[in-house]
């Protein structure tokens, strides 16, 4: 009897606690690299992605979600932190948040510190040392992105006296598994770990990077199968934008340093070609991972009472004003996908929203979702409101910047003001949107938009001024 009695005393103790980890919601974000709205939920007919697909029956879906920086460090140091970019901080590919924002609360850290177990898997953070031990519980840094592709990058690195040879861009893999790439094995593990932080007592925040779409486009034979090359639409803009300033272009040194690409000029259209295929199969095996994984989810009873937060880090020019990557200030470099899931049961429905997201505005959207209080630092909003009204906006303009270039989105417009080191304005683009969707006329001189050139370059000081990022 009096077993007994500790017993229930004991389950009156641990009950609550328990209950209180279980009604927690666990957190799923899936970073997908240099991954543009290139999905069928975005419109694309021809592009074949199921998986993110069927996810965004149960999501919103974000039509108009920008990122801050084009490249994947500073893009990513920027949504871990919630904290915007500036001429001096998060500027570049090799961007830490440990060197340019030291005492700032990563959103793993914030979650970690309110009772969650925090897990890393693949390219989440861009420095594989950069915040580790105050973010992760459990970490599994990415592998390298040419590991299992290009030996001779790997034997370069020990000898670098040895000569180089340049990989290829793109690469069909026959008779491969799934655990042959890098990818492969991170789903893997994930997966894996799923059924062993379910018998935790406490919820999860689980972070998964998958590199593709990112170069070299390299994929099973079974995604490049799925389309005909020559059914793939090439840009049909693929030609400097008039009056396009010097300063605004990009001479996409990513894809030069690959053998095939010239070093200098236009790609070659056979070779574009090739590119674009690539990069649809690439995103096409991501997609099938995206869906095996959140298969796993299902299978572990875990989906329900999971927030899932898909998005990409940035977009990836294919072709259009003749660049490709990204580090541009233009919409196709700057627009990424963003679909969030919440927690069953929260009246919020699955739907497009068109109102304006960025980037910043994951971490305060999955404290809110999570019901944590934000650290003081965040400068992005909530999102909720929109995901329980989609017609309901946050905010009236995206802000984004790349290297010289401070750039603000409208619903009418994108005006981009580039200034040298001492802040001196040395040229500006302004593209109106409802006429000229690719961005191919700059019409910042042009006398009938010389009303809307004032307003936006007002606004956009304004929007500086207004969280220090001058």
């Amino acid at each position: 009897m009096k077993n007994l009695v500790k017993i229930a005393m004991m389950l009156m103790v641990c009950l609550p606690s328990l209950l209180a980890a279980q009604d927690k919601p666990n957190i799923i974000l899936i970073t997908i690299d240099d991954l543009r709205p290139e999905l069928g939920i975005y419109g694309n007919k021809l592009i074949q992605t199921p998986q993110i697909d069927a996810l965004s029956e149960h999501a919103t879906t974000f039509n108009n979600a920008f990122c801050q920086v084009p490249v994947c460090g500073a893009s990513r140091a920027s949504m871990h932190t919630g904290v915007r970019p500036t001429p001096k901080r998060f500027t570049s590919a090799g961007t830490e948040i440990d060197h340019d924002l030291p005492n700032a609360v990563t959103i793993g850290q914030h979650f970690k510190e309110n009772g969650y177990y925090t897990f890393s898997i693949g390219k989440v953070i861009h420095g594989k040392k950069d915040a580790v031990e105050r973010t992760w519980t459990e970490y599994h840094p990415a592998e390298s992105m040419f590991e299992y592709h290009n030996k001779a990058l790997v034997e370069e690195a020990k000898n670098p006296v040895a000569p180089y040879k340049r990989p290829q861009p793109y690469e069909v893999v026959m008779d491969s598994k799934d655990t042959d790439f890098l990818d492969g094995r991170s789903v893997k593990i994930a997966k894996e770990r799923l059924a062993e932080l379910k018998k935790k007592d406490q919820p999860f925040f689980m972070a998964v990077g998958i590199a593709r779409p990112h170069l070299p486009f390299v994929a099973p034979k079974r995604f490049w199968d799925l389309y005909n090359e020559d059914d793939i639409p090439m840009a049909d803009n693929p030609y400097k934008p008039e009056n396009m300033p010097e300063v605004a272009k990009t001479t996409y040194g990513e894809l030069r340093a690959y053998n095939s690409v010239p070093k200098k000029g236009d790609v070659p259209s056979d070779l574009a070609k090739k590119l674009k295929h690539g990069y649809y199969a690439s995103v096409s095996f991501s997609d099938y991972l995206v869906g095996d994984l959140i298969a796993e989810l299902k299978k572990q009873g875990l989906y329900e009472n999971s927030i899932i937060v898909l998005w990409g880090d940035h977009g990836w020019q294919l072709g259009e004003h003749s660049f490709w990557a990204k580090h541009t200030n233009f919409d196709i470099a700057l627009r990424v996908p963003l679909i969030i899931k919440p927690q069953e049961g929260k009246n919020m429905t699955a739907a497009k929203a068109d109102g304006f997201a960025e980037i910043v505005d994951i971490f305060p959207t999955l404290c809110d979702l999570a019901g944590l209080e934000g650290p003081s630092q965040l400068q992005g909003q909530s999102l909720v409101p929109v995901l329980k009204d989609h017609n309901f906006s946050t905010k009236e303009y995206a802000l984004s910047r790349w290297k010289q270039g401070d750039s603000i989105r409208t619903k009418g417009y994108r005006y981009t003001a580039f200034k040298n080191k001492k802040g001196v304005l040395i040229a500006e683009m302004m593209y109106d949107l409802s006429k000229d969707p690719e961005e191919n006329k700059n019409i910042v001189k042009d006398a009938t938009y010389k009303v809307e050139v004032e307003k936006h370059r007002k606004l956009l000081d304004k929007a500086l001024k207004e969280y220090s990022l001058i």
